[in-house]
């Protein structure tokens, strides 16, 4: 992995002194990955992607996937997420095979594609499901944790996969400077220090830290995580810590960031008489971010297209909430 992020840096700071441009990658290609190592003897024709996120990518790619995941939350009926839908149509693609909605990893439907290669690098595909699907094609998986990937990692392991990395380094390229360029409208959020909570429905809160990807992204592009409170101790993850609802208002952070899937959910929460006590609910500076869509968009299946279609909207809360956490 460590020379496959050399490689995508070397190939940014050409672009940025506006050298020529570099030549496609060339086949075999061989990729490192938690579960082992994947070589791709040719250029791919046939593309599945499993987990969240790849097929976003493969499109943003110019390579329209024969088969992608179901995604029940936040897909619709048809298991197709907006922006996804959204690109393919713009680039004339037809519809690929949605795969059957399971948590495992459908094989006969994945065989009866005969993909050239199966990309899987924001997933949770374990050891034995990885050497099952390798006899089926080769599988690109996740470069650490399972489901633990950035946005930026999907990208270079992707376009890795594709035989196109430079294609990839330029999307992560062009991908945060619109980030940082939407960031730039509210100057409020600048440095101003973040918790990204979770309602466990448990009388605790989940606040997830620094290293988290949906924490990373705000951090990346000038926001300041959490640090975690004193005497409490982070879960067995190591990516995020627990607060019981009558210590809520110990969470060190100008302003909160979460995610509901409905606007009753969030009203309900932020309504508790225990929640209300925290300063931060008092003066509004929290956001209001709601529905299943927006949250897998910048909060779950993270990837380009998907932030090109749901960060701007994001961005304007988190800009709301930290003008009212400096206003009060």
């Amino acid at each position: 992995m460590r020379n496959l992020f050399s490689r995508v840096l070397a190939i940014l700071a050409v672009s940025v002194l506006g050298a020529p441009a570099i030549a496609a990658d060339t086949f075999p290609v061989t990729i490192e990955h938690a579960l082992g190592t994947t070589t791709i003897e040719a250029k791919p024709e046939r593309v599945v992607t499993w987990g969240w996120s790849a097929q976003d990518v493969v499109i943003d790619l110019g390579i329209a996937p024969v088969g992608m995941p179901f995604f029940a939350y936040g897909g619709g009926d048809d298991g197709v997420l907006p922006w996804t839908e959204a690109a393919i149509a713009e680039r004339g693609f037809s519809m690929p095979t949605v795969l059957p909605n399971v948590t495992e990893p459908p094989l006969e439907a994945i065989a009866a594609l005969a993909p050239d290669v199966i990309i899987a690098p924001y997933s949770g595909l374990t050891p034995e499901e990885y050497e099952v699907l390798s006899n089926i094609a080769p599988v690109v998986a996740y470069p650490g944790k399972a489901w633990f990937a950035s946005w930026q990692d999907v990208v270079t392991l992707t376009g890795a996969a594709l035989g196109l990395s430079e294609e990839a380094a330029g999307l992560i390229a062009q991908t945060e400077g619109e980030l940082k360029a939407e960031v730039a409208k509210y100057p409020e959020a600048e440095g101003a220090v973040f918790a990204n909570i979770v309602n466990r429905s448990d009388g605790q809160v989940a606040v997830r830290l620094a290293g988290d990807p949906r924490v990373q992204l705000f951090a990346d592009v000038g926001l300041v995580p959490a640090p975690v409170p004193d005497n409490i101790t982070p879960n067995d993850t190591g990516i995020s810590y627990f607060v019981s609802y009558e210590n809520f208002d110990r969470i060190p952070a100008d302003l909160l960031v979460s995610f509901f899937n409905d606007q009753k959910s969030a009203d309900d929460f932020f309504g508790l008489d225990l929640i209300g006590l925290s300063p931060l609910v008092a003066k509004g500076a929290y956001t209001n971010l709601v529905g299943e869509e927006l949250t897998m968009a910048v909060s779950g299946a993270v990837t380009p297209v998907s932030l090109r279609w749901g960060f701007p909207r994001v961005m304007a809360e988190v800009g709301r909430a930290a003008a009212a956490a400096k206003a009060n």
